[in-house]
């Protein structure tokens, strides 16, 4: 199960969104991306029903639009979809290399009025990710995974006009990556830690 090393490591951070002064009125519209910037510490670690074991420490990056609407003032439902590629080589010059796509709906609550307004976040998902591993001697090999995830946290935004506001955020998250074929023994690959995060969101 060396292969799906990868695919549990990058996929950890997910939204970390702000809005504006004035802006998280109840019928507003929020949309928002953010790109981690490698700034993602996790501890990974492998598990089946008969043992367990630690994978190490790594850094990743990734993007991921969002789209909210404010059903009260200050309280956004939305939705989020994480985007991530990673790749790695080993020190036996095997590599990995990972793409996945998740569908994770979130909640995010606005405290104050001030331009610098703090926020608080949760959110749960569920996505699909595939993973190609390329040793340096041998044949190539490709393998796909369901994913659970979830992520709480919160942070400030500074609203740098009435429309835009550049949002830095601070979370945990945990990731579950499940291979879909050959699980006789149910191996799962779980992923979690903190994570600072920064995106530019519009509340319209």
């Amino acid at each position: 199960m060396k292969n799906l090393k990868i695919i549990s490591i990058g996929f950890v951070f997910f939204c970390f969104v702000i809005s504006l002064k004035g802006q998280t009125e109840q019928g507003n519209v929020l949309l928002g991306g953010e790109t981690k910037l490698a700034f993602t510490f996790l501890n990974s670690k492998w598990k089946t029903d008969d043992d367990s074991g630690d994978d190490g420490k790594t850094t990743n990056l990734e993007f991921s639009p969002q789209i909210g609407f404010f059903v009260v003032d200050g309280l956004a439902l939305g939705v989020e979809i994480p985007i991530m590629y990673s790749s790695e080589k080993d020190e036996d010059d095997d590599k990995f290399s990972s793409t996945s796509l998740a569908f994770a709906p979130f909640l995010r609550y606005y405290i104050g009025t001030s331009n610098v307004k703090p926020y608080l976040h949760g959110e749960v998902g569920f996505g699909n990710l595939k993973v190609k591993y390329d040793p340096a001697t041998g044949s190539s090999d490709d393998a796909s995974a369901g994913m659970f995830l979830y992520e709480i946290g919160g942070g400030l935004g500074i609203f740098l006009n009435d429309k835009v506001s550049l949002d830095i955020g601070i979370g945990y998250a945990s990731v579950s990556i499940k291979p879909k074929e050959d699980n006789d023994v149910n191996y799962r690959s779980i992923s979690s830690g903190f994570g600072l995060g920064i995106g530019l969101v519009v509340v319209l």
